[in-house]
């Protein structure tokens, strides 16, 4: 997706980060959160909406409940208990959980609560068992300064995560209890304007706000971010589950062509002179017994509908691409597939859907749409398309509006995909099974003393005290081996610069070669420096060594063996480096100590990683200015 060039389109977006927290149980039970491989009992359930206090329906419930699935959940019981199965009130909330929100918090600048209340949240997607999440306000305000550009915290909140999808299909969703329940903290930022890039950097930056205080889990799944983007005052349009940081920008990107696309769509309209979209409906099940496209016989034969609506005046508009890949045609497409519908036809496109010219023009004849009038078809189970129809002409009559308020889903690709509608107000409401928390003022000292060192101070000491390039300190940070490499420091005769390469950037190499990722792993790193702290290995020799012994299946020390790289003492390495001096008695005489830099090549080849570059370094030096003294 190209950005869109010159647009000064005031984009806004605000970032949303649910991060798992490193505890020993679930939020509100005492089972472990942890992945279970094996999940042998199941149970099935279909969730309602249920009103709010004030005797409203949340729009985004009803939606999901209008898609008719049944929901099944598998469980075990090393993972799971009736807690998550909605069968046993919730247990009171962790303290642990609580004091690292409460953590978290702090080291944000949020004003901490004086009252923990949790709520509940409507959620009927299935992904969770009660029809809602239980989830509790902590901290209010606060900031981040990311290279200067400062930017607020909204709120700390805490929650519970929802359950593992593990696939559906028409009629049903299948879920995994492991994940649900797992504790969250999730921080919401005020939105920042301008380049998508900055909302990566904002993201990255928080991340790591948040690994500093020790609290939060690492690893695939363990954080998502939500986006809410919006242009020019524009509806805000939220995106959910973007699991990869590098998606970032990319997907805002996206969202920014689309809307302004849509944009553009509704100032046609208006040019058009349409301010509102009037709609019908008509059922032709019956009416294109012979039709040429395939799907529709094949839906029709098998008990299913064909229904048409007639979109007056939108002729041309549903197919046309403002940029590439944003079309009206597919916005409508998405909002029926998230109806458990295939997709839909439309007059735009009916050729390249298999209806042919003749047939597009009997479908007008039956429908009475005018040459300027669109018209769509839905076919399928009768319950989907009833289902749809309504859904659909709402969508359509939003069109010269521009930007629809919706929830979108991040796709891996960078785009993003309709969900469902923007949830209301509606959907809150207190939870009446877990009492209020006080937040005392020892727990709030607590919290204060424990506030973590600032992460890029922490990057600096390392870099400083290390003799480190600010780079390499910011590598072992994000990777969390920051303590790992400053006890390894103290412990082995290896130069710091020497053992931060082998912790971050060696695997990373390797991985690339195809070494797998349990030959890597940090006491397997930590003893190929072990050897070379003991004179067993030159440290120019690891990566060789653990390639070897990753993809071999050896041990370490038996790599060195078989590669011929143990240790050349010092004795062999002046043997090799006065030969070479020999050999290269010419250059030394014409380039005097400026040889150096071609015959130490020559040495480190001869001796291949059975030697320290230091040590030769020395010899080669030594060997050079007595020849030309």
């Amino acid at each position: 997706m190209s950005k869109p060039s010159g647009s000064r389109d005031g984009l806004l977006v605000g970032l949303e980060v649910h991060q798992q927290l490193s505890c020993s149980t679930k939020l509100f039970c005492s089972c472990p959160p942890l992945k279970s491989e094996e999940l042998p009992y199941r149970f099935e359930r279909r969730l309602r909406p249920a009103q709010s206090e004030t005797g409203g329906v949340d729009p985004a419930a009803i939606f999901e409940y209008s898609k008719g699935k049944s929901n099944s959940y598998y469980w075990s019981p090393e993972s799971s208990c009736l807690v998550e199965a909605d069968e046993e009130p919730p247990h009171p909330l962790s303290e642990e959980e609580l004091d690292s929100a409460i953590l978290v918090a702090k080291t944000l600048g949020s004003n901490l609560v004086d009252e923990v209340h949790v709520m509940r949240k409507i959620v009927i997607d299935g992904s969770n068992t009660a029809g809602f999440q239980r989830t509790t306000v902590v901290g209010l305000g606060g900031q981040i300064n990311v290279g200067g550009t400062k930017v607020g915290v909204q709120s700390v909140t805490l929650e519970e995560d929802a359950a593992r999808i593990l696939g559906e299909d028409g009629g049903s969703r299948r879920f995994a209890l492991d994940r649900l329940g797992v504790a969250l903290v999730e921080v919401a930022l005020e939105p920042v304007k301008g380049d998508p890039e900055v909302v990566g950097r904002v993201a990255l930056y928080l991340g790591r706000v948040l690994r500093s205080t020790g609290r939060v889990a690492r690893g695939l799944g363990t954080i998502r971010q939500d986006l809410n983007v919006s242009l020019d005052g524009g509806a805000v349009v939220e995106v959910k589950g973007v699991q990869k940081l590098n998606l970032l920008p990319r997907v805002v990107e996206y969202e920014r062509a689309r809307q302004m696309a849509l944009s553009a769509v509704a100032s046609r309209l208006r040019e058009r002179g349409i301010r509102k979209v009037r709609c019908r409906r008509m059922d032709l099940t019956k009416a294109m017994p012979g039709t040429s496209s395939k799907l529709i016989r094949q839906k029709v034969a098998a008990g299913g509908k064909l229904v048409a609506i007639v979109a007056t005046g939108m002729h041309g508009m549903l197919g046309w691409e403002p940029f590439p890949g944003v079309r009206l045609g597919k916005e409508l497409a998405e909002v029926a597939r998230a109806g458990s519908l295939g997709g839909i036809m439309h007059s735009d496109e009916f050729e390249k859907q298999g209806i042919t010219r003749e047939e597009g023009s009997k479908i007008r004849e039956l429908t009475g749409a005018g040459d300027q009038d669109a018209i769509l078809l839905l076919t399928g189970p009768q319950s989907l398309v009833d289902g749809c129809v309504p859904k659909l002409i709402a969508r359509l009559e939003l069109a010269p509006l521009g930007v629809p308020a919706e929830t979108r889903a991040a796709t891996e690709s960078g785009e993003t995909r309709y969900m469902r509608p923007r949830p209301g107000s509606q959907r809150m409401y207190p939870e009446t099974d877990i009492p209020n928390i006080p937040i005392t003022s020892v727990r709030l000292e607590a919290a204060s003393k424990s506030v973590p060192e600032n992460w890029e101070a922490r990057v600096s000491r390392l870099a400083e005290s290390h003799s480190l390039s600010r780079d390499l300190a910011l590598k072992i940070y994000d990777a969390e081996l920051d303590e790992d490499f400053e006890e390894l420091t103290k412990r082995l005769k290896v130069e710091p610069s020497i053992i931060a390469s082998v912790l971050v950037d060696v695997p990373a190499r390797l991985s690339r070669e195809g070494v797998p990722e349990e030959a890597l792993t940090l006491p397997i790193l930590s003893d190929a420096l072990r050897l070379v702290s003991v004179g067993k290995a030159a440290k120019e020799a690891i990566p060789d060594i653990l390639k070897f012994a990753g993809t071999s299946g050896v041990s370490l020390e038996a790599a060195v063996m078989s590669l011929g790289l143990e240790t050349a003492g010092e004795s062999r390495i002046r043997e090799v480096v006065e030969s070479l001096v020999e050999k290269n008695r010419g250059l030394l005489a014409e380039k005097g100590e400026s040889a150096f830099s071609p015959m130490m090549g020559e040495v480190m080849k001869e001796l291949r990683g059975k030697a320290d570059g230091a040590v030769v370094a020395r010899v080669l030096r030594d060997a050079i200015r007595s020849r030309l003294t």
